[in-house]
């Protein structure tokens, strides 16, 4: 790893970090960046997921980002649907929108990879991203991402469908990259 400051750390959720992120899934505008749960999501619901990530590394790993210089939760990082034989899996992120543009997502992006490649010898991330997503992308292009495909129309979000991108890292591509950007 990189000898460069950080300024965000991955550590484990708890269950007192899921009053903070009902929060950020209750904000519009993280319910229309996830393709995904479009819904308003009650403390109940997010205290059942949180048990439910907590007691099982696999097939999802979630992360916390945390602010070194304030030990505050920034966001998460996920490894989804961790596959052993075939070593791979789908990443995602989540970043509270007060936090955006700070560079936590892409510093997280990066540890995240690193964890999934070093730590659990996967080969292959991917993850997917709708295509109107431009700073997301921009974030997974800089974090060595390559676009591998299109889901058209995909995904339905404020009244009609949008594409979706597949974009991916290998292990090797990742060892490649500047290590200073770790």
């Amino acid at each position: 790893m990189s000898t460069n400051a950080r300024h965000i750390r991955l550590r484990a959720l708890t269950l007192e970090d899921a009053f903070v992120t009902w929060q950020w899934r209750n904000q519009d505008e993280i319910r229309n960046d996830f393709s995904g749960h479009p819904f308003p999501v009650n403390y109940e619901q997010e205290k059942k997921w949180y048990l439910k990530i907590l007691g099982s590394n696999i097939p999802t790993t979630a992360f916390g980002i945390e602010i070194v210089s304030s030990s505050q939760l920034a966001g998460m990082t996920f490894l989804k649907n961790i596959n052993q034989l075939h070593r791979q899996a789908e990443f995602a992120i989540l970043v509270d929108k007060a936090q955006s543009g700070k560079g936590y997502g892409k510093e997280a992006c990066m540890q995240t990879l690193q964890f999934a490649f070093s730590n659990l010898g996967l080969h292959r991330i991917f993850l997917k991203v709708r295509k109107d997503n431009t700073a997301a992308i921009k974030v997974y292009t800089a974090c060595g991402f390559t676009e591998e495909g299109v889901l058209r129309e995909d995904v339905y979000k404020q009244g009609e469908f949008k594409d979706v991108l597949i974009m991916s890292i290998l292990s090797y591509e990742f060892q490649i990259l500047d290590r200073g950007k770790l």
